[in-house]
């Protein structure tokens, strides 16, 4: 039975991760021998079972080796970039831009830094699962950035969760007086809006843009 891939990262595997970044960062993916060298350990054999964990998890890729002799690199992949804050965004899942659902549910995409547009630490990324934001330009499939621990300003775009059962949904959020009620309103006419209390709305992150796939 295989063994199931972790999302997260053990203190030793976050070690050898941050040691391979600051190989990539010179332009030159290091040898397995470097990175061991490099953590004042014995010999490349110290590090090889837990690369190769690390490469099942999809945060690096070993290439090379297989002959006596040969080198063995370690590259990072997108996700494990973003483990180390060297580029890329995590997925964390999908928001509903149609009736509110349950949750924001998890996954491990990763998307590297050359296909986004600017973003800041802390920032991450949704897809957009429904078309009732279409008057905007946002699409079924596309993913938004957003960005989190930010005031929403009257009706920006923002990914909020509503109510003890943290249902989501994507929408422009409108205060009404006194910010006593929210309206979460759809750019798609076939929608109507949704009139909450302030205190059920709960913001993941605001709007700043989105990244669409090419097919």
């Amino acid at each position: 039975m295989a063994r199931p891939r972790l999302s997260t990262l053990t203190p030793p595997q976050l070690r050898i991760l941050r040691a391979v970044a600051r190989f990539v960062v010179t332009g030159f993916p290091p040898a397995v021998k470097e990175i061991a060298d490099s953590l004042g350990l014995a010999g490349a054999t110290s590090v090889v079972p837990t690369l190769r964990i690390m490469a099942r998890n999809g945060f690096v890729q070993i290439s090379g080796g297989g002959e006596r002799g040969k080198r063995r690199s370690v590259t990072l992949t997108a996700k494990g970039k973003a483990a180390v804050s060297l580029g890329g965004l995590p997925v964390l899942g999908s928001v509903p831009a149609g009736p509110l659902q349950e949750h924001l549910s998890q996954c491990e995409e990763v998307v590297d830094d050359s296909d986004l547009l600017p973003h800041k630490a802390g920032d991450f990324l949704l897809v957009v699962d429904g078309d009732s934001m279409i008057g905007d330009g946002i699409m079924p499939g596309d993913k938004v950035l957003l960005r989190p621990d930010v005031e929403v300003r009257d009706r920006e775009i923002a990914a909020v969760q509503v109510g003890e059962d943290y249902r989501a949904t994507l929408k422009h959020v409108h205060f009404g007086p006194g910010r006593s009620k929210v309206t979460l309103e759809a750019s798609n006419p076939r929608y109507r809006p949704m009139i909450v209390a302030s205190p059920e709305v709960r913001v993941a992150g605001v709007f700043r843009g989105l990244v669409r796939s090419c097919v």
